[in-house]
Parts: structure tokens; sequence; C-alpha cells
């Protein structure tokens, strides 16, 4: 039998010439590449779902959307019937300020376009300025106003260089026709986002023209057969008065929620490397401030419920 023998290949290896300057042009540009590509990217899923959240000024019983990632929270609480045809919640939206600049709001549904919003920002005066939006136009919501209303609760209002804190009833606020009616009991799909950057204009004003939510935006499963408690009502009559609307505010649209395309969620069933984290925690209330906003109502079709069987498993994703 012959003998194999082992032969060893020397390789050489060319080395090729790198023109520093396409280096130094990818290096720059790569950042702004990735931007553009995550900006209409969600942040969070319908896979997250609010948790258990106590306020620590009120003591009320809340649920809470919180991501890990952008410190945006939107927490909830509803009265444990609702009476009438359109329903009320206590809300709290918290999130980071970039040098006492940004705004955040909350939407009654996943999607983006024709969704029912409440946007909150610092209003240049120590307070809070609160208005209400309807995205038929994504570059500027305008401001909408009807039979809804927003009523700060004065000891859950605050602000400052770093943070947003903003307590509220939201009167007549669950309506069918806006994307999410009181019948909803079980799970529902709602939205939020955030920006580093405060409203084009007057601060003060509630009209003034929201920019881009680059900080982050999508959607979340809020758990309202959680949130109801038997406090709501003692904590709703603490409310002020509700927050007028500008001059410049128009009705809102009927079923606009239903013209949305679907498109700013896609994939968001999916992975998760991408998306915010939802963990437990709290953001207290604080004192003062100053409000904004004003009402606004409908008629149509709608109803956000979704049937989930995970509904009652942690999302966090880690």
């Amino acid at each position: 039998m012959p003998l194999s023998t082992n032969t060893h290949r020397r390789r050489t290896w060319r080395h090729r010439y790198i023109n520093p300057a396409c280096i130094i042009i990818t290096a720059i540009s790569l950042p702004a590449i990735i931007l553009a590509q995550d900006d209409d990217d969600p942040t969070s899923s319908t896979s997250q779902f609010s948790e258990p959240f106590v306020d620590q000024t009120t003591g009320l019983a809340m649920e809470r959307f919180f991501g890990a990632r952008t410190s945006f929270g939107f927490a909830f609480a509803l009265p444990e019937v609702q009476t009438a045809a359109t329903g009320s919640f206590i809300g709290q939206l918290s999130f980071p300020l970039v040098n006492g600049e940004g705004w955040g709001s909350l939407g009654l549904t996943g999607d983006m376009e024709g969704n029912f919003i409440l946007a909150v920002w610092p209003d240049g005066n120590g307070g809070v300025m609160a208005s209400f939006r309807q995205a038929t136009d994504e570059d500027n919501p305008p401001e909408v106003t009807g039979d809804f209303a927003v009523r700060p609760l004065a000891d859950g209002v605050s602000v400052n260089s770093t943070s947003l804190t903003y307590t509220f009833l939201c009167e007549n606020c669950l309506d069918s026709t806006l994307g999410l009616g009181p019948e909803v009991t079980g799970d529902a799909v709602m939205g939020w986002a955030l920006s580093e950057r405060l409203p084009e204009g007057d601060p003060a004003d509630p009209g003034a023209r929201l920019g881009f939510h680059e900080r982050g935006f999508g959607p979340f499963t809020a758990r309202l057969g959680s949130a109801a408690t038997a406090e709501f009502d003692a904590i709703a009559a603490t409310a002020l008065d509700p927050v007028p609307a500008s001059a410049r505010a128009v009705a809102a649209v009927a079923g606009a929620f239903e013209e949305g395309s679907g498109d700013e969620d896609s994939g968001d069933e999916g992975g998760d490397g991408d998306d915010d984290d939802v963990e437990n925690g709290g953001v207290g209330g604080g004192a003062g401030g100053g409000t904004g906003a004003g009402g606004g109502s409908g008629a149509g079709t709608g109803g956000g419920e979704i049937d989930d069987e995970g509904d009652d498993s942690d999302s966090d994703d880690d």
C-alpha cells in the first residue's frame, strides 16, 4: 500500500490598497444611513403588554406601558363601570426631556395614520401644555376639538430640565368613532410617540406644530381589563378645569383611524431585537405646572379589542 504524504501549500496573501478617503466618507455617512433606515421602524410592538403600576402621588393602582430604552411611560386607570356611550380614563404620561425640551403622546390605536392623539410638552412658563391631535396629516397632525376634554390633576403635573410628568383625567376620550370605545374591556392595541424637540412655534400654543417623533414610537397592548379600579371616581373628582383648545382647532374626523395603512407597525408581532423593553417601575408625579388642550368627538365605528391568550404573561424583550 503506498504511503500517503501530506503536502503543505504556502498561501501568498496579496494586500489590497484602500483609499483612506473612502474610509472617512464611509465613517461619516454610515450613521446617517442607519438613522434614516431606523426612523420609520417602531421601537415597540404589540407583544409588549402594560403591567401593574401604582402612582406614588395619588396612590392610584394603574396599568402602565414603559419603554426601558426610551424611558417613556404611559399609565392608565379606568372606572369599574363605564355608564355612557363614551368613556373616560385617568392617564399619566412621563418621559425624559433634553435641556427642558421634548414632547410625548399617546394614541388610541397602534397605527399612526388617523390616530387620535393626546400630546404634551413644556409650555415655556414652568407648566405643561396638552393638545388633542388627529393624525390625518402625519407631517403635522392637526389640533382637534369636540366633546372630549383633558383635565390635569394638580398634584400630578411636574416638569423640569430633564423630565416631564402629566397626570390627567381624559373625559369622553374613549369613543369607538375615534378608535377605542368604552365597550372594550379586554386587551387593546394603543400607541405612543416621543421627541426630544419642542413643537415649532410658541410652546404655550396648543396648536403648535408637532415635529417628527425621532426618539421613538410604536404600538403596545394595553390590558384594559386590569386597569379598572374602585378609586377612579374619587381621584377623577380632583381634576382641574378642562384645558381649552386654540381657535384654530378643527372638529375630529369620525372613523379617521380606519383609513390607516397599517404600515407603521409592520413586523411588530415579530422580532424583539429593536423593541423597547417593558418593565415594571414607576415615575412619581409632582407639583405645579400649567396645562392646555381642547376637546373633540365624532361618530363612526371602531373598537380596538384583541383576544390574545398571552395577555397574562410578562412581555420583557430582554
